[in-house]
């Protein structure tokens, strides 16, 4: 999708202006230590940022969705990676993509574009016991310079990436995508990505 199609001028000069690093480049930053699995490569942010405006917009018509949620990072294995591969593949094949002019994010959707594959991903995976706290909603760019958003899971080997463009679940350094802006455990507070 295209960046003017994707972020409203005004929501996409808020966050550049509000990121406080003067690059947005996706930089691996390690931010953990678990003993003998070494680094956790985390998302690292920086300044509050506005949260996009379609999401601000469902948080006010969908509350209990957005409700904050207590920070968590899931304990990764192979029942947690099995559970991400099942949904990233369910709802990648369950909505047919189409690009929109509007800035609406929804759950539910079975047409859609890439913030309505994140919404529903995050909500297949709530459904299916996962903690709120753990999933981040994030925003950015493809390799393409292509507005972009996809879901952020906080694991104990790091942060992954849920997207529709590949079925694979990728850590975050590895998608190709420059990140400018994450949510935090509460998806109406979002951060610019340092």
């Amino acid at each position: 999708m295209r960046i003017a199609s994707y972020v409203s001028g005004a929501v996409l000069a808020l966050t550049l202006a509000l990121a406080s690093a003067p690059s947005f480049a996706l930089a691996p930053q390690p931010t953990d230590r678990t003993g003998l699995s070494g680094s956790v490569m985390r998302i690292s942010t920086s300044s509050a940022t506005a949260a996009p405006l379609g999401l601000q917009i469902f948080c006010m018509t969908s509350p209990s969705y957005c409700a904050p949620a207590p920070a968590a990072q899931l304990q990764m294995d192979t029942n947690l990676m099995s559970a991400l591969n099942i949904v990233n593949r369910a709802v990648n094949s369950s909505i047919r993509p189409q690009r929109r002019s509007t800035q609406v994010w929804t759950v539910g959707a079975r047409v859609g574009d890439c913030k309505d594959y994140a919404m529903n991903k995050r909500a297949q995976l709530i459904a299916r016991g996962v903690p709120a706290g753990a999933l981040r909603l994030a925003i950015g760019f493809t390799a393409r310079g292509e507005g972009h958003a996809v879901l952020v899971v906080r694991t104990t080997a790091g942060d992954y990436v849920l997207d529709n463009l590949t079925s694979q679940i990728k850590p975050f350094d590895q998608t190709g995508h420059t990140l400018v802006a994450m949510s935090s455990n509460d998806p109406r507070r979002w951060n610019s990505i340092s």
